[in-house]
């Protein structure tokens, strides 16, 4: 049978996208996932859900991980993630042998922009920068474009 004019099957999802920049180098993802689940509290049930976005790559070939941890209850509009309970980032960079990890508490400045998300297909789309110009540090040009599945719907991947 000939495919090649046949319309791509609707199953079929699309790419994810991450991107950032830092420190005007680019981060070069090689895995990505994402996950609609419930917060891990440190006391207590579980009922506060998040979408959990996870990117493993490189920048300047030293291996760099970004994870973006976004409260559902959020709308669509663009919130400060300095000392904001509501979103955390989280940056973390292996050059050589010292590990480098940085909190959104501990930037400067920095925001998240979430321009839709779709809690029937799990779809989240934003943008996000962060810096802490005190030591240098400036994370430009974020962008995702994820589906993020229910975690008890079992349909976890990695891409």
């Amino acid at each position: 049978m000939n495919t090649r004019n046949q319309p791509a099957s609707p199953t079929c999802p699309r790419p994810d996208i991450f991107r950032a920049f830092v420190n005007t180098k680019p981060f070069v993802a090689s895995r990505l996932s994402g996950l609609s689940c419930l917060r891990p509290e440190l006391s207590g049930a579980r009922t506060h859900r998040i979408w959990k976005i996870h990117a493993e790559g490189q920048v300047a070939r030293h291996r760099t991980m970004l994870g973006l941890f976004i409260d559902q209850t959020l709308e669509p509009g663009t919130y400060d993630l300095v000392r904001n309970d509501r979103i955390t980032v989280v940056y973390h960079r292996t050059p050589k042998q010292v590990v480098q990890v940085f909190h959104s508490r501990d930037f400067q400045c920095g925001s998240v922009t979430l321009l839709e998300f779709n809690s029937d297909t799990g779809r989240l789309r934003g943008t996000f920068e962060f810096a802490m110009s005190a030591i240098g540090f400036d994370v430009s040009g974020g962008e995702f474009d994820v589906v993020c599945p229910r975690e008890e719907d079992g349909l976890v991947s990695p891409r």
